[in-house]
């Protein structure tokens, strides 16, 4: 536990270049924010803005996951995620989607081994993603998150799970102009001398489920970056994608900006046409290997806000 190294930091909305995305690890740099606050107990890490919650992420099953059925209990993810004022942005264990879980990162369509292990749809129990350890907290000036380590196994092998990917999430929080900016930069390998390739499919990677409350036809609760709408910007390449609407009566919401360094960026998004989810997906025209060695990397900055955020405003926090 601790600071953090300066050599890891870089600033997102600079026009350096990057280094490519399989390549080694860099990070987000954040402002400090003095009441921002990062806990870990047994079960979850949590980010605290006083007493105020800001976003709890599962180290163990929630109290959620024993309401439906095992197959879909997972770890590794960010629920709630909330605004300056409390309201949860964020919705888990959905009757519709209980595969889907917060903030989360899940590989679809997969070959390893000569097998087809899917990281997604839990209810084929052919795949899963798990909190495998906590590598830092970071707490006090300078700034506030966590670093932890997953792992994605493949629960069809012959001879019982295999680790197929470790990856590592960097989380960072601040708050910036009564605002929460969380980066969030992922970073994954191969378990072991197998690659793992990601075929070619509609949907799958970083991904976030809305609460319940925006479960609507609503074609304006997303937008993206090019002013479409979920019905015509599914799979277009955005440069961010915005979800909002009202909660307990009020308007607020969370833009979500892919790193323009990600690989194959702009990346494919996909927009459902009813469920409040979307998942920027690189895979969408053409598969992929993660080759062992190699590292694929992507950051992405969300911006959680009550009330209304414009385009201009928006593209300010890039």
């Amino acid at each position: 536990m601790g600071g953090i190294d300066p050599a890891e930091l870089f600033v997102f909305s600079g026009r350096m270049k990057l280094l490519p995305v399989l390549c080694g690890g860099l990070f987000f740099l954040t402002p400090a924010s003095a009441q921002l606050r990062c806990l870990e107990s047994e079960a979850t890490i949590e980010v605290r803005n006083g007493d105020a919650l800001v976003m709890r992420y599962h180290k163990q099953p929630s109290e959620e996951a024993a309401k439906n059925d095992p197959l879909y209990t997972r770890t590794g993810y960010i629920h709630p995620l909330c605004t300056p004022s409390g309201k949860v942005i964020t919705g888990d264990y959905a009757p519709d989607h209980p595969h889907q879980h917060g903030l989360f990162f899940a590989w679809t369509k997969t070959t390893f081994d000569g097998r087809a292990p899917e990281f997604w749809n839990q209810k084929q129990g052919s795949g899963r993603v798990s909190y495998a350890k906590t590598l830092a907290i970071h707490s006090g000036a300078g700034a506030t998150g966590f670093d932890v380590v997953h792992r994605y196994e493949d629960l069809t092998a012959p001879a019982g799970a295999e680790t197929v990917l470790d990856e590592t999430w960097k989380v960072r929080v601040a708050l910036v102009e009564g605002r929460y900016r969380i980066d969030l930069h992922s970073s994954q390998q191969c378990a072991g001398a197998k690659p793992l390739v990601i075929e070619k499919y509609h949907y799958g990677g970083m991904a976030i489920r809305g609460n319940a409350a925006w479960l609507d036809e609503d074609p304006d609760r997303i937008i993206t970056s090019e002013g479409k709408d979920r019905l015509v910007g599914n799979h277009t390449r955005p440069k961010w994608v915005k979800m909002s609407g009202l909660l307990e009566g009020a308007a607020c919401g969370i833009v979500a900006i892919p790193h323009p360094d990600n690989f194959r960026a702009p990346q494919w998004v996909r927009l459902h046409p009813s469920k409040p989810y979307f998942v920027f997906s690189p895979m969408v025209e053409e598969a992929f290997t993660i080759e062992p060695g190699k590292t694929y990397e992507s950051r992405f900055r969300y911006v959680v806000f009550d009330g209304e955020m414009g385009a201009a405003e928006v593209e300010a926090s890039l």
